[in-house]
């Protein structure tokens, strides 16, 4: 998908593929800070009254290489999804994911999280909610992509249990930065 992450504990941006196999880079927070500081958060399943909210971070968070409004709006509707979002105390969307499940095999479609959610775990969080939603759907097999150049997000998956499969050279545009396919069999999950 799209997305970036940066701040000290943080990535810029890990890429998962996206619908059609179009990429997206995901903002992924793989950090250990103590989410003792960090408001009450809780995640939900999105929907499309969501998308204004889920647009404005995907546009914040990857820029140019942001999907469309009618994309992300497509991709919310769209069967075998399961979107979720990541809302704080007053309700406001803070961070969003996707799986796409079809049979026995899941794609993690994207994740991101506003600048102020990153670094308390909460992506880690989320890539936990979207495995779960896969394995609810009897998914065996998840595959995402992260761009070679977010070694945070490849942290977080490599913890999560992801195995890094091949490289996609030059997969992200306009920099040409290659793309690392994962792969997680989901008996190996942690």
């Amino acid at each position: 998908m799209s997305g970036g992450v940066s701040d000290g504990a943080l990535s810029e941006a890990a890429g998962l593929a996206g619908p059609g196999g179009s990429s997206r880079k995901a903002a992924a927070d793989g950090s250990s800070r103590s989410s003792e500081s960090a408001p009450s958060l809780a995640l939900r399943a999105a929907t499309e009254a969501d998308l204004d909210a889920i647009w404005a971070i995907e546009s914040a968070v990857f820029g140019a290489e942001a999907w469309s409004r009618d994309l992300m709006r497509d991709e919310l509707n769209a069967d075998l999804r399961c979107y979720l979002v990541l809302v704080d105390e007053a309700g406001a969307i803070v961070g969003y994911g996707g799986l796409l499940a079809v049979g026995t095999e899941g794609d993690i479609q994207t994740i991101a999280l506003s600048p102020e959610t990153r670094g308390a775990g909460q992506g880690r969080r989320l890539m936990n909610a979207l495995l779960d939603a896969a394995d609810e759907r009897g998914v065996n097999e998840v595959f995402l992509e992260v761009r070679a150049d977010n070694p945070v997000a490849r942290t977080l998956y490599a913890s999560l249990g992801f195995e890094e499969i091949g490289i996609r050279p030059r997969y992200y545009q306009p920099e040409g930065v290659d793309a690392v396919v994962n792969k997680l069999q989901m008996e190996n999950r942690r």
